[in-house]
């Protein structure tokens, strides 16, 4: 049996459709992305400026949906990255029901209905586009 290099094995990955795995996979790798090591004065210890942190997150998410959730949780004052103090916004929970549902070929919806101590009751929709055979998140819709 013929070895195949991590190239043609990355291009068979990202042929794969959808599958819930992979949408609760995205969702959790984009949501840990943003809960970066900071210091005791809320200093991330990893990036230095905002743009650093959007072109990471941009891995598994959009430039505009990773622009979004940095520039509303993160500042930059004196050449360094800050975390704002607050708490992150609703998020689809990994051990709880959702649904997947496939608009095309290469657009799906994930979509979860929660409940939190700190939210209430709310429903949270992620949009996940095929861009470049490769699936990123594209929009959060929670209400």
């Amino acid at each position: 049996m013929k070895e195949s290099s991590f190239a043609e094995q990355s291009a068979q990955a990202e042929e794969m459709p959808m599958t819930k795995a992979k949408a609760m996979q995205l969702s959790q790798e984009f949501i840990n992305k943003l809960q970066t090591k900071t210091d005791d004065h809320y200093r991330v210890q990893d990036f230095s400026s905002k743009s650093e942190m959007i072109k990471d997150v941009r891995h598994v998410a959009s430039k505009q949906m990773a622009s979004d959730y940095v520039n509303g949780l993160f500042e930059e004052k004196n050449g360094k990255l800050y975390v704002i103090p607050t708490d992150l916004p609703p998020w689809v929970e990994k051990n709880q029901p959702f649904e997947l549902k496939k608009l095309s070929e290469s657009s799906y919806h994930l979509v979860q209905h929660n409940k939190s101590d700190l939210y209430g009751e709310y429903s949270i929709t992620l949009g996940f586009e095929k861009v470049n055979s490769h699936w990123v998140i594209t929009f959060a819709s929670i209400v």
